[in-house]
């Protein structure tokens, strides 16, 4: 328990808690990127790019805005991220049959080839992330799929309108 629960009021507890849960999950975000970095420094490839060909190794040839929506980035910025890894020959871009208005990314055969190069992060966080059990995993999941919902649909309320902030 935190030092908060005994002596604070309901709704500035409830607030000073979160304020520790997102300041928590920075943190743990900032050490899965170091992590990530780890992995794919010997490849000479970013987080992001690791992120796209991931993405890619699952289902080759996505549209931008698909690999923007995955990776959680802008379409623009995903525009540069390809830019590089085209350059560094791990995909190309091609015409989307389907749509003519859009582009497809695809994997080159260095594309693919680095994913029998680089460990699964799977793997890499299993190893770290030993003693929980699936409920446990269960429980984290719903509960920040539930924190994440509600401040898509909550968190913007006050941002825009000043005047409620107390």
């Amino acid at each position: 328990m935190s030092e908060h629960d005994s002596n604070c009021e309901n709704v500035t507890c409830e607030t000073l808690n979160f304020s520790e849960i997102f300041q928590l999950i920075n943190i743990l975000n900032k050490k899965y990127e170091k992590l990530q970095r780890r992995v794919v420094k010997s490849e000479n490839l970013t987080p992001p790019q690791y992120s796209i060909l991931m993405e890619l190794w699952k289902s080759d040839g996505k549209q931008f805005k698909d690999l923007a929506s995955a990776c959680c980035c802008s379409p623009s910025t995903i525009t540069g991220i390809i830019d590089t890894m085209e350059k560094n020959d791990l995909v190309y871009r091609e015409n989307n049959p389907e749509d003519r208005r859009s582009l497809l990314v695809k994997l080159t055969e260095k594309g693919k080839e680095i994913k029998s190069k680089t460990p699964p992060i799977k793997i890499i966080l299993k190893n770290c992330c030993e003693g929980f059990t699936s409920e446990d995993l269960e429980q984290l999941t719903s509960l920040l799929n539930k924190l994440s919902d509600s401040f898509e649909l909550n968190g913007w309320k006050n941002v825009n309108n000043p005047g409620h902030f107390e």
